[in-house]
């Protein structure tokens, strides 16, 4: 179980769970070019929870499911037990019918597949940001 910090910073924040340095990398490089949000980011499924507990809010969670030590559905889990309302983009190259259902029913927002366009991720991210417009 995991008791998320109840601290709320000034700007919103984006945790990004890919263990691909490359792909995280990317990820955040496209968001910021976009919006004002501050980026962290966890190398595995532990990292992620462990980040959870410590500093602000997250506002958007980003999970790769293919990850070391945790895997992201599994993180889903957990996370849903302690954070029922963030939003939650999962982002794979897994494409079958069972894995995306599988995150729908542990509690994710939406669905991506990679490799995923630049413009389709902003549009998915500003809407889980709550209509968050871009920022540049």
């Amino acid at each position: 179980m995991i008791n998320p910090s109840n601290k709320i910073c000034p700007r919103k924040r984006v945790l990004i769970v890919e263990d691909n340095r490359i792909h995280s990398e990317l990820l955040k490089i496209i968001i910021q070019s976009s919006f004002d949000v501050d980026i962290v980011i966890a190398e595995n499924g532990r990292d992620a929870l462990d980040k959870i507990t410590e500093g602000c809010i997250f506002d958007l969670i980003i999970i790769d499911i293919m990850l070391p030590k945790i895997n992201g559905l599994d993180v889903l889990k957990t996370i849903r037990k302690a954070y029922d309302r963030v939003p939650v983009l999962m982002l794979s190259a897994l494409s079958d019918k069972e894995t995306i259902d599988k995150s729908y029913v542990e509690g994710a927002t939406d669905y991506a597949f990679k490799p995923i366009k630049n413009e389709v991720l902003k549009d998915k991210i500003s809407i889980l940001l709550g209509g968050m417009e871009r920022y540049k």
